[in-house]
């Protein structure tokens, strides 16, 4: 349960490098650019059954839905091997189950996040559960870390990670909620595209070092 989270997080990058070249092209500003402009175009942009350029944008959103379900589904199958490490010691016990329910809401907001894409008819509902979704995972990563911290059997590693990523994980919040709206300007727009893809790749880097430290630790 837990190798395959290696293969969870491969997909989601390849899926979504496809659907990047695949999209036809514009952004929330510009209808008239071309192809997926990495620093311009949100990811949700590829989940859009119909492109900001106006053109059907079908296989970019199947790719992209795809590679949701699939790093969500990987994330909870391997969380279900992970939070056994967390239960010898009481109060790491505790906690980790607090992150459980936490983690498995915010699992299921990023499907639904895929489900109800960011096009105008279901827009808010995209929105609404993005935030969930983020703020859930916020929560799971305030718990998880202090899970981390109470048990004895902890890496440096994944004390550090967990704290390095919650601290991204709440600039990130902060910026979705209270930085400059994106469909005011280029320059607006650059700073949520851009902090979203780096919440995005530190989920995957953060992913990827709990399931490295964890087969070190358990052998």
């Amino acid at each position: 349960m837990i190798k395959q989270s290696f293969v969870g997080i491969f997909l989601f990058f390849i899926l979504n490098f496809i659907a990047m070249f695949l999209y036809p092209g514009g952004t929330i500003i510009d209808s008239t650019t071309e192809g997926y402009l990495f620093f311009y175009n949100f990811f949700s942009n590829l989940g859009e059954w119909t492109a900001q350029n106006g053109m059907d944008n079908f296989y970019s959103a199947l790719l992209f839905n795809l590679s949701m379900l699939i790093l969500a589904l990987s994330y909870t199958l391997f969380y279900m091997s992970y939070y056994k490490f967390f239960l010898d010691e009481k109060r790491s016990k505790i906690f980790i189950k607090i992150s459980i329910v936490f983690v498995m809401v915010s699992m299921i907001c990023f499907v639904l996040v895929a489900m109800f894409s960011a096009e105008n008819a279901t827009f808010q509902l995209h929105v609404f559960f993005v935030k969930i979704a983020f703020r859930s995972l916020m929560l799971y990563s305030i718990f998880q870390s202090l899970a981390i911290v109470y048990n004895s059997k902890s890496s440096n590693t994944m004390i550090f990670s967990n704290l390095f990523f919650t601290i991204i994980l709440f600039f990130f919040i902060l910026i979705m909620e209270f930085g400059p709206n994106p469909f005011k300007d280029n320059q607006s727009l650059f700073i949520q595209v851009i902090s979203q893809k780096i919440i995005v790749f530190s989920i995957l880097i953060y992913f990827y070092t709990q399931v490295r430290e964890i087969l070190k630790i358990t052998g």
